[in-house]
């Protein structure tokens, strides 16, 4: 197929109605698993060989058209005894959460919160937050996440960006917090405690504990400051629910900012619905036991983390804070069927003496995402979940904020050692040469674009930044992700390097992850991240931190000897050799595990102008 045959292929895709997009997905299954044979292209947009690992009715289902609060509702209002949630052991049916979000809902609309109105939440996950969610959502008002680590100077600047007049946020925080509010239009602040719905027991032992250490903070409730309890009505009278309107703005998330300043991500009821339908897909099981570690201000949290296992009926477990060297005892008192996290955070598993006999048979399921995981740790993860009675690989899902947080998954199917997957079922992943709209063939390495119905509205008043990620393509929109991989021919996705961690040297185009892959194969390297930084003769050099092992350290200078062997044995050329090793005890990390490359960088551009 030529690029003019091309183009008029696309063009005429663009225009089929869903019906035609649904007998078109299923005839390419059919070309992808033999039992049709036709003419297939070198292009992944067009083959989509990734649906072969995907039903027809998981092909056909549609997201309902339709709020998330009544989508969640309609899924599991004939199940009310059932669980949704769980909070420091107490249990929370679904009859529980929808009289509590029917009285939040009614409170949010007796102080003033109306349909289109930007509610900024500021907490950590407890069960006000989810009820605040749904009910916000009920009444047509948009829920902005915002992180509670952000300092008191970065929330202001979010209060201020969607020009908020209602904040919730933890009693805790409101030290932090209160020189900034009279500088905002907050009208309205009303103070969570994460005690609010704990057991009694455990409430008096906490405010026992904050009294001795002097952690409650002398709140001047009155007409600006609401106690939760004050605000939470006890007499009210449900109100309606909003109709539901296509593409209406319903949550705005913030971009991680790991490699450049964080934006707000604007997410419609359509794309919350679109990525539970897919979750659907990979599991569809009432009572499922989950365990949410995630944050709710990020889309992982918020989306994968909370939403579509309360909409399809699992029993989810919310951790409030999340302590990564706690995790093997959150593992064995909670035995979850299934959990999703970083692959940091399984490291001090695989350490654990309280887990090195246990048997782990309960858990099903485990994603691992928002990070690349490096093939040594893939590996070594899977024999460990093997020797501990784990039925399942680690599965690997790749995705961004800009897309709901959900692109691929590796089933049991589509798992191959060093992918992230393959794309979901209504999800579309292709490569094209960076920055232009030109697709590469399958195999070849470009820049990975994503098409998908969880695709984000737009960045919160920022159309120029929205243009350079969400593209026009001859065939609709793309999310350009920034990062630097391939499809193959079975439609499963790798991922190289974000663009923006690649960098120029002597003319040639370094891959940071290259170094670290092969790095990660030394038998003492715990950690490996590589940074370009400031160079003399080639103006910009790669620079490897590591971290040992703990059995290897005060033996760094024959592991660097052996490091820079293995680039010498190596297929890599001359110039991924890094300029300098440095050990390190740990790597820095962003708020939800991520390694914080722009904090590696300004450490050694710091270093280089000190020089």
């Amino acid at each position: 197929m030529n690029a003019e045959d091309l183009r008029k292929y696309k063009e005429k895709l663009a225009e089929l109605s869903e019906k035609e997009q649904d007998q078109r997905a299923k005839y390419l299954k059919k070309l992808a698993t033999g039992e049709l044979q036709g003419p297939q292209t070198e292009y992944a947009s067009i083959n989509r060989t990734s649906l072969k690992y995907y039903s027809d009715e998981t092909i056909d289902e549609k997201a309902p058209k339709m709020t998330i609060y009544e989508y969640m509702y309609n899924n599991n209002k004939d199940y009310l005894n059932d669980v949704a949630i769980e909070y420091y052991g107490k249990k929370i049916t679904y009859k529980e959460l929808f009289e509590n979000i029917d009285r939040v809902a009614a409170s949010y609309k007796a102080m003033g919160v109306k349909k289109g109105d930007i509610v900024t939440l500021c907490t950590i996950t407890t069960p006000e937050i989810i009820y605040s969610f749904y009910a916000l959502n009920k009444i047509g008002a948009i829920s902005n996440m915002v992180d509670i680590r952000y300092t008191k100077q970065a929330v202001e600047g979010y209060l201020k960006e969607v020009k908020s007049k209602y904040f919730i946020t933890l009693d805790l925080a409101y030290p932090k917090f209160k020189d900034i509010i009279d500088n905002t239009d907050v009208e309205k602040v009303i103070m969570v405690s994460p005690t609010n719905s704990t057991p009694k027991v455990i409430k008096t032992l906490a405010a026992i504990s904050n009294r001795i250490k002097k952690k409650t903070p002398k709140i001047p409730y009155g007409d600006k400051y609401v106690d939760w309890n004050d605000f939470n009505q006890s007499d009210f009278t449900p109100c309606e629910t909003e109709n539901y309107v296509e593409d209406t703005d319903a949550v705005i998330v913030h971009t991680g900012g790991t490699t450049g300043p964080s934006k707000g991500v604007v997410l419609t009821n359509d794309n919350f619905n679109n990525a539970t339908v897919q979750i659907k897909s990979v599991v569809n099981q009432r009572g499922y036991k989950f365990l949410n570690i995630m944050p709710p201000f990020i889309a992982y949290g918020i989306v994968l983390g909370l939403n579509a296992p309360i909409t399809l009926g699992w029993d989810t477990t919310v951790v409030p804070q999340f302590d990564p060297a706690k995790f093997d005892e959150l593992l064995l008192k909670y035995k979850p069927n299934g959990i999703m996290g970083v692959p940091t955070y399984w490291e001090n598993v695989m350490k654990s003496k309280k887990i090195q006999k246990a048997d782990l048979s309960f858990i099903k399921n485990i994603l691992l995402g928002g990070d690349r995981i490096m093939p040594e740790f893939e590996t070594r993860l899977n024999d460990f979940l093997k020797s501990h009675k784990v039925p399942a690989s680690v599965s690997k899902g790749y995705s961004m904020t800009e897309v709901s947080a959900l692109t691929t998954f590796s089933s049991e199917n589509a798992n191959e050692l060093d992918s992230v997957g393959a794309p979901l079922a209504k999800t579309t992943v292709a490569v094209f040469e960076p920055g232009t709209t030109k697709e590469l063939n399958i195999g070849e390495v470009g820049e990975i674009c994503i098409k998908t119905p969880t695709m984000m509205k737009e960045y919160y008043n920022n159309d120029s930044e929205t243009t350079k990620v969400k593209v026009k393509h001859e065939d609709g929109y793309w999310i350009h992700s920034g990062d630097i991989g391939y499809v193959d021919k079975n439609g499963l996705v790798f991922v190289k390097d974000r663009i923006k961690r690649m960098f120029p040297r002597s003319g040639f185009k370094v891959f940071p992850s290259e170094i670290e892959n092969l790095f990660m194969t030394n038998k003492a390297v715990e950690y490996c991240a590589v940074v370009g930084i400031p160079d003399e003769v080639d103006i910009t050099a790669p620079k490897a931190h590591v971290v040992l092992k703990p059995e290897y350290r005060g033996q760094e200078s024959v592991i660097e000897a052996q490091l820079y062997q293995m680039l010498e044995n190596s297929n890599l050329p001359p110039y991924f050799k890094p300029v300098a090793i440095k050990f390190r005890d740990s790597l820095p990390l962003t708020n939800i595990g991520k390694v914080d490359f722009i904090s590696l960088q300004q450490e050694d551009s710091q270093i280089s102008k000190q020089k």
